[in-house]
């Protein structure tokens, strides 16, 4: 039986696109993996020629893929067999019982081949529910000219860039000119941020016993760092409070920053011939504080593939994810399409010579570090709701540091005993 790759578009819930003849169907949408997608369906038709396979093409808008999804699975519609979800969904899913763990569908080989940061994503109760296909991060973005001019090596620590922003704002002479921008209006990104900068100081959301520990020393001196990096120094505008990751961006390649920190996408029209600062700017991993240097700074998200817990074709379905996800496919995807790969050996290949800024950034990747999604589930909306409230506090100085965290420790206790 030849292996069909059928294009059916999504209507309201699983079940308004039958199964058809199909032995598997596959939920993804068109664009995020774009044409890594169908050359994969084609190769997996080649070495399975007894098997058919749906590509049930939805939404690549993620609200109204949510949406669809959670109509067909509390409504337990056996399909579709495998659908890919957010990195910050996996765990929800999984606590819901909305993804079938993927331990004993596949070996503990095949699973720890992915990069362990992303895992943790999709990891409840010790099982792993979904396998990461491809991601993305925050990356620390710099004027590589401007520090040549003087002579300033790559900011490593957080110490350096603060130093180096000084010595270049105050050498150019120009009021236009700030140190560091990045994407600090109240968003999502702003959780990610402060993610990176507090596990850059041997911090983050939880403690070294896994307890919530937003308000701990080490995440309060990391926050004060952010509002004095911005009210004390001067060395980032007032608008950074506003910015969201394209705001920052703009700054950035008019020439009006020296450092940026955001996500990965921007490095393709930064480098635009016509942009201002094509040639001019380069990128490293996202510093961190003194001392700290083994500290995951690298805040990752991107797109997962799990498989329906009322799939009438678990072993098919694993076997496809297997397949799909497989080395050969992400290095294909990597060098043809310009993924981001999630099994960091990947990165060692000779045919990543082709794409050396994806290359470059699997170098961060090492140092990963994943929103706490997995442990608080259904909650994770008001758990960053929460945590961007207490750093937009902060950062505006309408409450101190230590207040703001403090509350919103408070805050998640009572969220997280629901």
């Amino acid at each position: 039986m030849k292996c069909k790759m059928i294009c059916a578009l999504a209507a309201a819930t699983f079940v308004a696109v039958p199964a058809l003849a199909a032995d598997i169907v596959l939920s993804i949408g068109a664009r995020g993996y774009g044409p890594a997608v169908e050359r994969n369906l084609e190769r997996f038709a080649a070495v399975n020629p007894d098997m058919d396979v749906q590509w049930n093409k939805v939404s690549d808008v993620p609200g109204e893929t949510r949406k669809l999804y959670v109509t067909g699975l509390m409504a337990k519609s056996p399909t579709p067999d495998i659908f890919a979800v957010d990195v910050i969904w996996a765990g929800e899913f999984a606590q819901r019982g909305w993804l079938q763990p993927m331990n004993g569908l596949l070996s503990d080989e095949v699973i720890g081949n992915f990069n362990s940061s992303l895992l943790t994503a999709s990891t409840v109760d010790g099982k792993v529910h979904a396998l990461p296909l491809y991601t993305d991060g925050i990356h620390f973005f710099y004027r590589s000219d401007l520090l040549d001019k003087y002579n300033l090596d790559v900011p490593k620590t957080w110490e350096d860039v603060l130093a180096a922003s000084k010595t270049i704002v105050e050498g150019e002479g120009n009021p236009q000119l700030y140190g560091f921008v990045s994407m600090w209006a109240k968003i999502e990104g702003l959780f990610m941020n402060w993610l990176a900068f507090t596990n850059g100081n041997g911090g983050g959301f939880y403690d070294s016993k896994g307890n919530v520990a937003v308000n701990s020393a080490a995440n309060i001196e990391a926050t004060q760092y952010m509002v004095d990096l911005l009210h004390k120094h001067q060395m980032a505008p007032q608008s950074i409070l506003n910015s969201r990751p394209n705001d920052a961006r703009t700054l950035f390649q008019q020439g009006r920053a020296v450092f940026l920190m955001v996500q990965d996408f921007v490095h393709a029209p930064l480098s635009a011939d016509d942009s201002p600062v094509a040639g001019k700017f380069d990128f490293t991993r996202v510093p961190y504080f003194a001392g700290n240097e083994d500290a995951n700074t690298t805040t990752m998200g991107g797109w997962f593939l799990g498989i329906n817990p009322n799939s009438k074709n678990m072993k098919e379905a694993a076997e496809f994810i297997e397949h799909f996800t497989a080395y050969e496919q992400q290095l294909a995807a990597a060098v043809e399409d310009k993924r981001a790969p999630t099994i960091p050996a990947v990165y060692d290949n000779a045919m990543m010579d082709d794409a050396k800024v994806l290359a470059k950034f699997g170098t961060n990747y090492n140092f990963g570090v994943v929103r706490p999604s997995a442990d608080t589930g259904s909650n994770y909306p008001k758990v960053s709701e929460t945590m961007q409230l207490a750093i937009t506090n902060a950062l505006n100085q309408t409450m101190s540091v230590a207040d703001a965290l403090n509350a919103a420790q408070a805050d998640l206790e009572v969220i997280l005993a629901d």
